[in-house]
């Protein structure tokens, strides 16, 4: 039995990458952020935090490492670039020195060179130090499925109890999305070294973009509701969510998540061999 080490279990890409591993009979280990004193209780829990020293010895006869956490509690740059950007550079180099035999990192295609987003920055400034390391990047687009979380489980929560969608800007935006089938399957095919990568990062995605506006459309009517959009001026949306953080509450749509999602990479880098190995699902109704 092949083994996997596997950060960010809590979050949902995490948890359906794990599931998929389970499913192809793989030892899944979990590296967790939890008290230390439950570590007893569950033997393929790890309790370990981002920016944290880990144990080479628990790395030590791994198949592959897969990482996908990130701490979103943490919002200015220096602390998310301590924590996310330090710590992941820290457990990459790690898995490096343990001879890991294959290591991935779950990236963002909102990491780019250029990009706005604080959270694409620190994914972009870790994947530099990824690739001096051989390691495997991918970075996925919208992520989508019926249960999916993040930001497009929020999006589906909304359309789901009205057909009165509040539209940020004009709607036009290009963004690409990718089935959590189709991430999960591309992760596990690299780490069974089914598909080799090339010394770049993978962009994970269905290769033709859609635009927000439809993607919103798309989500209402699955819901057998025709939408009625209102416009909202991007810079009002945006100084709402930054004055709302800035006293303290936790929201469902983070304000660098809406500079992430409307300063999207409009040309993505797609990899034929990858697009026909995994054959990405289009988002429609029928995948929604």
């Amino acid at each position: 039995m092949k083994k996997c080490i596997i950060s960010g279990t809590s979050g949902f890409v995490g948890s359906q990458v794990k599931s998929y591993f389970l499913k192809n009979n793989w030892d899944v280990f979990e590296l967790k952020h939890i008290s230390r004193n439950n570590s007893s209780q569950e033997k393929n829990i790890i309790p370990y935090s981002l920016g944290e020293k880990i144990d080479l010895n628990i790395l030590h006869n791994t198949d592959a490492l897969i990482h996908c956490a990130y701490d979103f509690k943490v919002r200015n740059w220096q602390d998310i670039y301590n924590t996310n950007v330090k710590g992941s550079i820290e457990l990459l180099k790690a898995a490096k020195n343990a001879n890991v035999k294959k290591i991935v990192f779950i990236s963002s295609i909102a990491a780019f060179d250029g990009c706005k987003s604080l959270y694409g920055k620190a994914k972009f400034e870790v994947e530099k130090e990824a690739l001096k390391l051989n390691v495997s990047i991918i970075r996925p687009g919208l992520v989508f499925s019926k249960d999916a979380g993040g930001m497009f489980g929020t999006l589906n929560k909304v359309t789901s109890l009205t057909n009165i969608i509040p539209l940020i800007g004009d709607g036009n935006n290009l963004m690409y999305l990718v089935h959590i089938d189709d991430l999960s399957k591309l992760v596990f095919s690299i780490c069974n070294e089914e598909i080799k990568t090339n010394g770049k990062p993978i962009t994970a995605a269905y290769e033709k973009g859609k635009v927000f506006k439809d993607i919103l459309r798309t989500m209402v009517q699955a819901n057998g509701k025709n939408p009625v959009f209102i416009p909202i001026p991007y810079t009002l949306v945006l100084g709402g969510l930054k004055f709302l953080e800035a006293i303290g509450l936790k929201l469902r749509i983070r304000s660098d998540s809406l500079i992430s999602m409307l300063n999207a990479n409009d040309h993505p880098d797609f990899d034929s061999q990858i697009q026909k190995n995994i054959q990405f699902k289009e988002f429609d109704g029928n995948t929604l």
